[in-house]
């Protein structure tokens, strides 16, 4: 178990991580999304309908996924993700809402 004072360096140095715009930026690869750059508003709503993990998180995860799988000697399939064509169709339903 870390001190206090180790805990209390780490909390300074997750500080000065926070501040740094390079760590904070939006790593989703979806970017047509309404939540894109929004991570706060994006993962409280994966959180709420609990159907899937943010795709920003998705490497971290599988990383230690597949370790575990290997160890069960399962596999794990990813699951198909939302197509790009959905994300359009939102986008230009946004367009004609806003003409009426």
């Amino acid at each position: 178990m870390r001190t206090k004072e180790q805990y209390y360096e780490l909390v300074l140095q997750n500080r000065e991580l926070a501040a740094n715009s390079e760590i904070t930026k939006c790593p989703c690869p979806h970017t047509l999304c309404d939540w894109h750059g929004k991570c706060k508003e994006c993962v409280a709503l994966h959180r709420y309908h609990n159907d899937h993990v943010p795709a920003c998180l998705h490497p971290i995860i599988e990383d230690k996924l597949k370790s575990l799988v290997n160890v069960v000697e399962m596999t794990a399939s990813k699951k198909e993700g939302t197509p790009i064509e959905y994300r359009h169709y939102v986008r230009e339903r946004d367009k004609e809402n806003k003409k009426q």
